[in-house]
């Protein structure tokens, strides 16, 4: 938002079954002139008010000018909102600023108002193409998966602000990271978890993406002269959502997740791969899970000409509470640093709740979820809305103690 011109309002979550926005009566909707890529929305639920990012949010000329200097189009040359996040009683927002990255503090009740301005580099990416999740913790630091540098090559999952150093993934390195397409970012205890998809270097013929959730200690300080400034305690895993049968059908692409903390449940949207047929598939995941592999082997390649093997975990219990205070990192021998660095992939994978997912559907590519728990007569039903490039949403219900699943309207 911007100014006065800010658009407030209380939008229900609503479900329907394949329902169009022009012809359902109780679906609301907004425009604003010359206001466009709403693709940012934050619930102030204490002001009972939506706030959207979108664009234009201002530019300067000479940063305008500047970027089209560098070979940018007009409109790549907008500030494209990308983080919009509550802390107490303020927005912490940024915007891709003409290729200028910047982020501002701003109070709940005047949005108008601007009481801080802060450099948006390793916090917002430079191209509003270039994908991004956000998110700050109890403690006020700040998390950011996205790209870091100008020409898109670089991308990070960073921690900046709050009492500790700022840290980042290795850079350059496509074990840690490799052409990843981060979804979302949770504080679960004393870990940040990362959702994201991304080429697997693991695949030995031919080109494929496999969905993961990386891991980091909240009190890590980095290595000393190996892995400084660098996180050391990055972990990544795969997640399975497929159907099973002799030859599993894999759904390999996540698009959207939903955490469920008082349930330790984080529900996940996947599909096909873009060039192939469509097809959609939800998956629930328990943090219990996600544990399990991280506690398991790793899945190691000595040199690019040998086979990617599992190796040992040397620390199969591992808890960032049983570091002290100094955080991991600080008091590492050069031997663990080594192996921060080199081990980061996990052997096996994350299994879901159910063995088949527990919604699947062909023909449609699911983007969005979101996840509401209501009490049935006897038991909590988790409803599920769930939304597609179509501009319509589903309603389903599985069942907490079985793997169906009811469609509802």
């Amino acid at each position: 938002c911007e100014g006065t011109s800010c658009v407030r309002g209380l939008f229900s979550l609503l479900s329907s079954w394949h329902c169009r926005a022009l012809s359902c009566p109780w679906l609301s909707s907004f425009s604003m002139h010359g206001v466009n890529d709403y693709s940012q929305l934050t619930l102030d639920l204490s002001r009972n008010q939506l706030i959207v990012g979108g664009t234009e949010w201002g530019v300067d000329e000479e940063t305008r000018r500047s970027c089209q200097s560098k070979g940018k189009t007009e409109e790549e040359c907008q500030n494209y909102v990308r983080v919009l996040l509550l802390t107490g009683v303020r927005l912490f927002t940024c915007g891709t600023n003409a290729f200028s990255p910047t982020c501002t503090t701003r109070p709940l009740s005047d949005l108008a108002q601007v009481v801080h301005t802060v450099n948006g580099v390793a916090r917002c990416p430079y191209d509003p193409r270039h994908n991004s999740t956000a998110m700050v913790t109890e403690s006020g630091e700040f998390y950011a998966a996205t790209v870091i540098d100008f020409s898109g090559r670089d991308p990070v999952i960073y921690r900046s602000m709050g009492s500790r150093p700022p840290l980042r993934t290795a850079q350059y390195n496509s074990r840690w990271l490799n052409e990843p397409h981060f979804i979302s970012a949770y504080e679960v205890g004393h870990f940040t978890y990362v959702f994201l998809r991304e080429t697997a270097v693991e695949q030995d013929c031919g080109k494929a993406v496999f969905s993961r959730v990386a891991r980091v200690c909240q009190n890590d300080v980095g290595g000393r002269f190996l892995l400084e400034d660098t996180w050391t305690t990055f972990m990544k895993a795969r997640l399975n959502c497929s159907r099973t049968g002799d030859a599993p059908f894999y759904y390999h692409e996540l698009q959207s997740t939903f955490y469920l903390p008082e349930q330790d449940l984080i529900y996940g949207v996947f599909t096909t791969n873009a060039n192939s047929i469509a097809a959609s598939a939800i998956c629930a995941f328990n943090l219990s899970a996600i544990s399990q592999a991280f506690s398991g082997p790793f899945r190691y390649q000595e040199t690019l000409r040998t086979t990617w093997l599992s190796t040992p975990n040397p620390l199969p219990n591992f808890q960032c509470a049983t570091v002290g205070d100094g955080g991991p990192g600080g008091n590492l021998t050069e031997r663990s640093l080594q192996d921060a660095q080199r081990l980061v992939l996990m052997s096996e994978a994350v299994q879901p709740v159910s063995t088949d997912p527990l919604v699947s559907q062909g023909g449609v590519r699911f983007s969005r979820l979101a996840v509401d728990v209501v009490q049935g007569r006897d038991t909590l039903h988790h409803v599920l809305y769930i939304g597609t490039g179509e501009v319509r949403h589903r309603g389903t219900s599985p069942s907490t103690d079985s793997c169906n699943t009811c469609l509802v309207n």
